[in-house]
């Protein structure tokens, strides 16, 4: 199979989960690679995060989805973002930070504009939150009209403004990078299905988490990464399949 664009994941998939968010970071060992790679073909990120955080530590990408597909931008300058809701957003988070009594970080994800596009409540080292209070907070977000996303697994918890929609920013960044041929899409979450389901080859990578229910065909451990990236490189793109793991 020849690759003809990668798109990936950021948070636990190209950067460890498990740190700060200061110390979040794309490791040298696979942004090394992906910079190569990205003389060739196109690579793009699909995160949750906002452009202000993630472009800075993805200098190999060509575009990013932000804020899981609420805004894409081009590596011309170029953006796209879907109709804000900041009303909306800054009542959930009013009433968040009324009831947040254990200390959860607040991450505001902006548009490039400065507009309010999503907030992430994160606990990463630090002790969850009790299950009643996730539970509580989300029902009454969802019932402002906001769409949240929470994985148990998983020390955070995303409200969006809009609904959003990994793999509709997918096949629009396709579009607008006029790639044609195989794309690999690279994720470590069922909250990655959608952008799963766009592309021609799907690989999670297993840092240790659950990988039930994740619609991909194939596996590779966090720490075989780098050399993946590698060796895309050395073989001109080209990828032989039965070298993978299935999931």
């Amino acid at each position: 199979m020849k690759i003809s664009a990668i798109f990936s994941d950021y948070d636990g998939t190209l950067a460890p989960e498990d740190v700060s968010l200061d110390a979040s970071g794309v490791p040298a060992e696979i942004g090394e690679p992906l910079l190569r790679l990205s003389s060739s073909i196109p690579v793009a990120i699909v995160t949750s995060k906002d452009y202000g955080f993630v472009r800075p530590r993805t200098p190999f990408a060509r575009a990013w989805a932000c804020v899981s597909g609420l805004e894409i931008v081009l590596s011309d300058g170029r953006s796209f973002a879907a109709p804000q809701t900041g009303s909306r957003l800054r009542e959930g988070l009013e009433y968040v930070k009324r009831r947040n009594e254990f200390g959860i970080a607040l991450e505001l994800k902006r548009s490039t504009t400065k507009g309010l596009l999503a907030f992430s409540m994160d606990w990463r080292g630090k002790p969850a939150p009790p299950a009643e209070f996730i539970t509580t907070t989300m029902a009454d977000l969802s019932n402002m009209g906001l769409t949240v996303a929470y994985d148990p697994k998983r020390p955070f918890l995303d409200v969006f403004g809009r609904r959003p929609d990994k793999g509709g920013a997918v096949r629009e960044m396709k579009r607008l990078l006029d790639v044609n041929g195989n794309v690999l899409f690279i994720g470590d979450s069922t909250t990655d299905n959608a952008a799963f389901e766009e592309v021609d080859l799907a690989i999670c990578v297993d840092h240790g988490q659950s990988l039930e229910g994740l619609a991909c065909g194939y596996a590779l451990r966090r720490e075989e990464l780098g050399r993946f990236f590698r060796s895309l490189e050395d073989d001109h793109l080209s990828l032989n399949l039965r070298t993978l793991a299935r999931k």
